[in-house]
């Protein structure tokens, strides 16, 4: 681990481990009773997603999501360092929680959307291993593996099956 990344994680500590204010009479939230700024804490998290740090930011958010369970903009993020660590039904998981959260949440079902279609094609790779030679089932597999890496490819041809990467 560099320098620059153990800097970037023992910012992120401090400011943590800060204290956050709350009204003398009104009840405390966990957050609060933990002593968590939870508006800095999602501002670590983005910081850490935005340089690259996505294991840091993992914990952040998922840190985040204790306090704050339905908050959609948090599982997205997940979604997406689940999406780019290639955890597939945890990005899938994670993009369903924001779309529970806030169901009109387009970048959250379009991200769903493929992490589905990478599934189905790990799916149809690992059947080339199960499968007879020269056979009509596996012709239709060769066919639809074919289709969906031909779809996966035009994201580097435009923005229509790119995935989302910020919020």
């Amino acid at each position: 681990m560099g320098l620059k990344s153990i800097r970037c994680i023992a910012f992120v500590l401090a400011i943590i481990l800060t204290h956050g204010c709350s009204a003398a009479n009104a009840p405390k939230s966990a957050a609060q009773e933990n002593n968590i700024d939870l508006l800095v804490l999602e501002g670590n998290a983005d910081t850490a997603y935005k340089s690259g740090h996505l294991e840091l930011a993992e914990g952040l958010y998922r840190q985040l999501l204790s306090y704050k369970k339905d908050y959609a903009p948090a599982w997205f993020r997940l979604g997406n360092i689940y999406t780019r660590t290639n955890r597939l039904d945890a990005a899938v998981n994670a993009y369903q929680n924001s779309i529970s959260s806030d169901n009109e949440h387009a970048k959250a079902w379009h991200n769903l959307a493929i992490a589905r279609v990478r599934q189905a094609t790990d799916v149809l790779i690992e059947a080339q291993n199960h499968l007879v030679v020269d056979t009509a089932a596996k012709d239709r597999m060769d066919q639809l593996f074919l289709e969906l890496m031909r779809i996966q490819s035009a994201k580097n041809q435009g923005p229509k099956v790119a995935s989302y990467e910020n919020l």
